[in-house]
């Protein structure tokens, strides 16, 4: 997959949405020399998509696990005590 930085202007960003559809270049844009924002082909985008799904499954059964163990007080219960 190729990378290219590119300076951000409208004609510049036409270009680089085309790389990026017709050949799926990832496309970086920067201003003034500092990395701003990126462009990528779609698939790429729907795959980090999932993989942020699959982390939040993740998380959560970690944390439904985590509240198994022995000494987890549940925050309802835990602002009852405090008077919360």
């Amino acid at each position: 997959m190729t990378y290219r930085h590119i300076d951000i202007d409208y004609e510049n960003l036409q270009a680089a949405i085309d790389k990026v559809v017709l050949e799926g270049e990832r496309i970086i844009l920067q201003k003034q020399g500092k990395s701003m924002a990126a462009i990528v082909p779609i698939e790429e985008l729907e795959i980090l998509q999932e993989l942020e799904e699959l982390e939040d499954e993740f998380d959560l059964k970690a944390a439904q696990e985590a509240m198994k163990e022995p000494g987890i007080v549940p925050w309802e219960e835990l602002k009852l005590q405090l008077g919360l």
